[in-house]
């Protein structure tokens, strides 16, 4: 089967039209998997789906991860993280990720054995409000110029969960320090090779979180700081980045090792809310850090 798209920007990003996520037919959802084998990045317009049918959808590509912040879960789907500013009648957060902006990061680079797939429902966005943009860390990988790309091939860094450079974690937890120690307990720091490549496509990504690694191997501290500073200017050239304006019913499908993403602060007077699941995709058909630990 031959899926309709066209592309979101001039260098990568697809939207899939025609095509119904809670009604696939095998052939469809094959055609999907081969198409995100290709682009890292996939939209899907004008969705309406139950929890379960997220949940049902995400997992034909792999198992699905419970993320540490279980005060983020679905209290019916724990698979399924609430992104929201919205509070419960008692006060309570009802998820996670408030108004403020989000840096440039990969899910999960923290954790030894991240999830690499996100699937983000959007189901109540503010107009024009809190944008989402990626940034193509392939293309990076393929445009690096040489001696650029000989000091990181080989090479693995080292993230920490709460890392001081992590507004995101920061802002969440300001004035609970007993929340933070809790999270950097349960998500020792971990190691990963800097450039993954896909067995199945031969694609190579830059894997490397600009606000998480604190330590390069082989390289002093001032160093480590350098090369990440280096990388993320020649990274984040306008054209390895696309900018995603959130409609309601929207389904975004973005590749972990293969994509940065950061959202722009928004207006907490408007409502936000949106239902995403993580996971963990199949190593022999996507780039995987650390696969040998599926």
């Amino acid at each position: 089967m031959e899926l309709q798209t066209q592309p979101l920007s001039e260098h990568f990003g697809l939207e899939v039209q025609g095509v119904d996520l809670a009604d696939l037919d095998g052939d469809s959802f094959a055609a999907i998997y081969r198409l995100w084998q290709q682009e890292p990045l996939l939209l899907f317009r004008r969705q309406s789906l139950t929890e379960a049918e997220q949940v049902a959808f995400s997992r034909g590509f792999g198992d699905l991860d419970l993320i540490v912040r279980d005060d983020m879960h679905s209290p019916l789907n724990p698979e399924i993280i609430y992104i929201t500013s919205l509070k419960r009648p008692d006060g309570t957060a009802l998820g996670g990720l408030g108004s403020y902006e989000v840096r440039w990061h990969h899910d999960q680079v923290y954790r030894q054995r991240p999830a690499s797939g996100s699937i983000f429902y959007a189901i109540e966005m503010p107009e024009g409000d809190g944008r989402t943009s990626f940034c193509n860390t392939k293309l990076a990988y393929d445009a690096l110029p040489d001696k650029l790309r000989a000091r990181i091939d080989g090479r693995r860094a080292t993230c920490r969960y709460g890392n001081r450079s992590d507004v995101s974690f920061q802002q969440d937890f300001a004035n609970n320090a007993a929340r933070v120690a809790e999270l950097n307990a349960r998500t020792p720091p971990a190691t990963h090779d800097i450039v993954l490549q896909n067995p199945a496509t031969g694609q190579k990504s830059i894997y490397l979180d600009p606000n998480k690694t604190f330590e390069i191997d082989g390289l002093e501290a001032g160093e480590t700081e350098e090369l990440i500073t280096a990388l993320s200017a020649h990274m984040l050239r306008p054209e390895f980045v696309h900018t995603h304006v959130w409609r309601n019913g929207d389904v975004v499908m973005w590749d972990n090792a293969r994509l940065w993403h950061r959202r722009e602060a928004f207006n907490e007077a408007l409502p936000r809310f949106a239902k995403r699941t993580t996971i963990f995709l199949n190593p022999a058909d996507f780039a995987v850090p650390e696969p040998d630990l599926t």
